[in-house]
């Protein structure tokens, strides 16, 4: 994933390089709307080398979605200079949630397999960063940014048929850590802009749950995850120039993020706790936006 960032951002580098000013304003302030999905697995082997069973529970969270609201501000405060900050909140409205737990190694002798819903909760997607007019020309730009971001999601297990009335159990999940982008701009027509953006995140995974109906866990703290992991995201839009500074936006975007091994600590109500291996956690996902633009 880092030689696909190094080589994308190489690529629109000498794209930017044929143009021949400014696409950039000094204030930029962006409001938009949209929908997002995405999916997150995590499993646990069962003790601390990995083995015994090597994957003992996996969670899966399938397609949990919902409407986004995002806003986005740029500040071109000296010379080539910006500062940058996004903010996004996406309201889950929909998904499920696969519990499996094996005996056997590699997903054999399955021992519980239940699927619930997971239709409530949020993820909120915050950053800011510095970044540096590389190249503004008339037709073409490109900035590359360094920042610190933070991205957190707040899942559920929820039973709607009512065989499990109670059952309310979570999974927060926090990373956090520096990203480095690069975002190339270029006029395609008279009012229509063209947009691509790539990121790549250096993160610090924490996670943790409450299993509310298990009475041999501690609550409202029953384990919690720990590991190293990254993320890679690019989005694309198009841009059209109602006024001189007001624009209309279209967009998508896709993005992954993934941990190494790390630690699961599980937490009991008699005291103590008890630690396993983290196989990995593995999110995926994609959004579409609609928004509008600010230019001054």
């Amino acid at each position: 994933m880092r030689r696909l960032f190094v080589t994308g951002f190489c690529v629109l580098l000498s794209t930017a390089l044929l143009q021949a000013q400014s696409l950039q304003k000094k204030l930029q302030l962006s409001l938009s709307t949209g929908y997002q999905r995405e999916d997150l697995k995590w499993s646990i082997a069962g003790n601390l080398d990995g083995q015994n069973p090597n994957i003992y529970s996996e969670l899966r969270w399938i397609k949990i979605g919902g409407q986004s609201v995002a806003a986005s501000l740029q500040w071109n405060f000296w010379n080539k200079l910006l500062l940058m900050g996004n903010y996004q909140r996406v309201s889950i409205k929909s998904g499920t949630v696969r519990d499996n737990d094996y005996s056997g190694d590699n997903r054999t002798n399955p021992a519980y397999n239940q699927l619930f819903d997971a239709d409530k909760g949020f993820t909120r997607d915050i950053a800011f960063g510095l970044g540096y007019k590389l190249i503004d020309k008339e037709k073409f730009s490109l900035t590359p940014y360094a920042g610190y971001g933070t991205s957190k999601q707040s899942l559920y297990l929820l039973d709607r048929s009512g065989q499990y009335a109670d059952l309310n159990s979570t999974y927060e999940t926090n990373w956090k850590g520096p990203f480095v982008k690069a975002i190339a701009a270029a006029k395609v027509a008279k009012k229509f802009t063209a947009t691509a953006t790539i990121a790549y995140h250096q993160s610090d995974y924490n996670s943790k749950a409450d299993w509310n109906l298990i009475p041999t866990f501690q609550h409202p703290v029953s384990y919690r995850h720990t590991a190293k992991g990254y993320g890679v995201s690019a989005d694309a839009s198009l841009a059209y120039g109602i006024t001189k500074n007001l624009v209309v936006n279209l967009g998508g975007g896709y993005f992954t993020w993934q941990t190494g091994e790390g630690i699961d600590e599980l937490f009991l109500s008699s005291g103590g706790s008890e630690k396993t291996q983290l196989n990995g956690v593995d999110r995926k996902g994609y959004k579409l936006s609609v928004g509008l633009m600010l230019n001054y």
